[in-house]
């Protein structure tokens, strides 16, 4: 990643809020006591009627040292607005970053320094996008400590990605090239804004980097979409989603994503997608199911793979 004239890059926080007056301060607050001095802040609003807006209009009047600016989002629930947030960015320089950032986290003093780090000594080549992810120190509502996030059981890559996501977006930093591939999607097809940037940095030959270091408190709370990979009533609403049939709906916007790169995925990647799709649309659950052993793709976990023979037999991947 290049420096500019010896300076730090600038991090460009991208906040998707809605509804957030509970939360939504101390996550400013913490946004504000970041160790790396150099970010800006867009607030996408997706149409709150609570105290949301007035909070962040006070935060915008709090920093004038800092690019802070609040827009109306897209009004299509998280993920459109998250990827509103990244098709609305502008004044940015090639060697800036840009992390996602929910409304009711509170990010720990070092998250930005430690993710600029690691981006600033990635082994990158011109035009490769990056991405760095890292583990969450679960919290309850009052912050009172859970536990902590997984660390990934295998490796992480595209055959993974098709299936899964193993990073939180709220701890996910990237780099302007990952920005533009993610502006080549149409942000109908994305699942969520976190899981199509792994799929997309992994199948475009981009790097990776999953601190094992938590950079945040991640509240665990009734309003979460899905929470942490590790709670159990998470595991159940998984298996749930499963067996209505939403994993064989993501599974179609997935391909509808891919696609939209198509042009950008590296040859292995465009052989995994190919596995994936000629798995996905057999008939029969044997051919299905034969299909699945020589696709070349994986979950982390014991019980992700069991969920992932369980679909294929299903017809529900």
């Amino acid at each position: 990643m290049t420096v500019r004239s010896g300076r730090l890059p600038t991090v460009h926080v991208l906040l998707a809020s809605y509804r957030g007056e509970r939360y939504i301060g101390e996550q400013l607050a913490s946004i504000a006591a970041q160790t790396h001095p150099d970010w800006n802040l867009l607030i996408s609003d997706d149409g709150s009627n609570d105290a949301t807006i007035a909070i962040c209009q006070a935060f915008v009047a709090s920093q004038p040292q800092h690019r802070v600016r609040l827009i109306a989002g897209p009004k299509r629930r998280s993920t459109a607005n998250f990827f509103h947030l990244i098709n609305t960015i502008d004044g940015f320089e090639e060697g800036d970053l840009f992390a996602f950032c929910d409304q009711d986290d509170v990010w720990l003093p070092e998250k930005l320094a430690r993710a600029v780090a690691v981006l600033q000594e990635a082994p990158l080549h011109d035009g490769q996008a990056a991405l760095y992810g890292a583990r969450t120190r679960l919290v309850d509502h009052k912050l009172q400590p859970i536990g902590i996030s997984r660390l990934p059981a295998r490796a992480l890559g595209f055959g993974n990605a098709l299936l899964q996501n193993i990073a939180s977006g709220n701890t996910m930093v990237f780099n302007t090239a990952l920005l533009r591939l993610l502006r080549r999607i149409d942000p109908a097809h994305a699942v969520l804004h976190d899981w199509t940037a792994y799929q997309a940095v992994t199948g475009c030959g981009g790097w990776m980097h999953f601190d094992p270091e938590p950079c945040l408190l991640y509240r665990q709370h009734d309003h979460n979409l899905i929470g942490s990979q590790g709670r159990s009533r998470d595991q159940v609403q998984r298996v749930r989603m499963l067996l209505r049939g939403q994993y064989r709906a993501w599974g179609d916007l997935t391909e509808a994503a891919m696609n939209d790169i198509r042009d950008h995925l590296t040859p292995e990647a465009t052989r995994l997608l190919r596995n994936y799709q000629h798995m996905r649309h057999q008939p029969h659950v044997a051919a299905r199911l034969r299909a699945g052993a020589g696709s070349g793709l994986w979950r982390q976990t014991r019980a992700g793979r069991a969920s992932f023979w369980l679909g294929l037999a299903l017809n529900r991947m």
